[in-house]
């Protein structure tokens, strides 16, 4: 009956009745300037509803209220109830199902709504989402349940990154930080290096590596996290690796952990591979002493192997790093490119010393 008499008040006022919502169970002495300030507070969705109107519904005993939104409703959007001081009211959408919903549905469809509100996308995007051709008009029946968990699960492989669990992962090693070191736990510089390695491997939110790195966290190095987060709930793992730095590593400034990393060259006898390697390590405390910026990362590398490898290197030339420059390739990409590189050369030496024959020994 609310359905209806939302349909029904909408088609009276010339309104479109998915711009609104109606509000029942409104008491009768309710202060009438007083209901549009409470739904408008009530929920973040509901801050611009206006008010269009009230009517006294016989059966109920009280006043359904009419309000209008600036779009179309997203019934996901919306409570069911709103809690006020005498009770509650109950919402009504053109969305509204008759039959009850089970809980765990309602939640897994309000986090999905939520998901493609903060990508900017609706439940009305679906079609689109889902490739199909919206020129095509919507049929008028409702789909079936099996449908929309087709539609539901197609959308969600589009839209949804994988999810934290799909992906790779070994916990982190513990560290404490304390004077006295806890089972298990390792020093604070190979412990650093470690964790962060790791966590750029891992293709989660920021929110979920911030969630691990916690986990491994222990006394003194977990409350330098909780003084962190009181602070800014949202801080970024990147700032958080920065804080236990600052509190347990060495105390060099930005410019020493530079000047080191500009210092280092291929030594004697060293592989180019094991040379990008140690080069790497440098460049990530160059990082976190905010002496190198995350988006020159790739540049600076490429810049300094250049410079460190050794004079006339082979792999500098069958690799064209110099030409490469303008558009380095990243840290994962390079070491794979020189191992390969390395592994060809090796291989190539064993058949010049072998005089370019395979020998085989008869019986």
């Amino acid at each position: 009956m609310a359905l209806h008499l939302l349909e029904d008040w909408c088609k009276g006022m010339n309104i479109n009745p998915r711009n609104c919502i109606l509000v029942t169970g409104v008491p009768e002495a309710f202060d009438e300037g007083a209901i549009e300030p409470i739904l408008r507070v009530s929920t973040e969705y509901l801050s611009k509803c206006k008010m269009r109107g009230r009517m006294f519904v016989r059966e109920e005993g009280a006043f359904a209220v009419l309000c209008e939104l600036p779009s179309a409703v997203e019934p996901l959007q919306v409570p069911s109830t709103i809690a006020v001081e005498d009770g509650e009211w109950t919402v009504i959408t053109t969305g509204s199902q008759p039959s009850p919903v089970p809980a765990s549905d309602v939640a897994f469809l309000k986090k999905m709504s939520a998901f493609l509100g903060k990508e900017g996308k609706t439940l009305a995007d679906m079609p689109g989402l889902l490739g199909l051709d919206p020129g095509v008009p919507q049929r008028e029946s409702a789909p079936s349940p099996d449908e929309w968990v087709k539609a539901l699960g197609q959308a969600l492989e589009k839209v949804m990154p994988p999810h934290p669990e799909s992906s790779p992962y070994r916990k982190l090693r513990l560290f404490s930080g304390g004077p006295t070191p806890i089972p298990g736990e390792e020093a604070f510089e190979p412990w650093l290096e470690h964790t962060t390695e790791m966590l750029q491997e891992w293709a989660v939110p920021d929110a979920e590596k911030r969630r691990r790195l916690v986990e491994c966290l222990r006394g003194p190095a977990l409350d330098v996290i909780r003084t962190l987060k009181l602070s800014n709930p949202g801080v970024k793992v990147k700032d958080c690796l920065e804080a236990l730095d600052h509190a347990f590593g060495r105390t060099e400034g930005s410019d020493d952990v530079y000047c080191k990393f500009l210092n280092a060259r291929q030594q004697k006898g060293e592989k180019v591979s094991a040379y990008i390697q140690r080069l790497e390590k440098l460049l990530q405390r160059a990082i976190m002493r905010g002496a190198v910026a995350v988006g020159q990362m790739d540049r600076t590398r490429l810049a300094q192997i250049v410079r460190g490898i050794q004079y006339q290197n082979p792999i500098l030339l069958h690799l064209r790093l110099r030409e490469r420059q303008d558009n380095p390739p990243s840290y994962s990409q390079l070491i794979k490119e020189v191992r390969e590189e390395e592994e060809r050369q090796a291989a190539g030496e064993v058949w010049e010393t072998g005089g370019g024959h395979c020998c085989f020994n008869m019986p």
